[in-house]
């Protein structure tokens, strides 16, 4: 993300994604960011079928994962109206917290349990979702 102009401006949120009630990553944004990644993924998708060079990340990969399964995330809004660096602040609690309770995170900062490969979490995503 492109740094602000005025980053005290109470414009940011943290935001993560999920399917079903299972989230898989945590981030901050502005304007669009959040509300605009599937359709990036898609987009991204469609250049990698056409052979085009894409740079996927951790998260990009769980996601085009997730929409090839059948599960494409939403978006829930943790917080909003907030400065960039209360944003920061909220992304890591959040992250905590998340990992916590067990959840298998998307994320590279801030995740102790960073090192999983996208089909390891989209596997327990999708497992999640089947019920016992």
């Amino acid at each position: 993300m492109p740094r602000p102009s005025a980053p005290n401006k109470r414009e940011f949120y943290v935001y993560r994604f999920a399917v079903g009630n299972t989230p898989f990553y945590v981030g901050i944004g502005r304007d669009k960011r959040a509300s605009d990644r599937v359709r990036y993924v898609k987009y991204m998708m469609e250049r990698s079928r056409l052979g085009k060079p894409v740079k996927w990340s951790l998260s990009t990969r769980v996601i085009a994962q997730l929409i090839n399964a059948g599960y494409p995330p939403r978006t829930v809004y943790v917080v909003r109206d907030i400065t960039r660096s209360a944003a920061i602040a909220w992304e890591r609690l959040e992250i905590r917290r998340l990992v916590r309770r067990g959840a298998l995170l998307s994320n590279v900062q801030h995740n102790p349990n960073r090192g999983l490969s996208p089909s390891v979490i989209v596997k327990v995503i999708v497992n999640c979702q089947r019920g016992p």
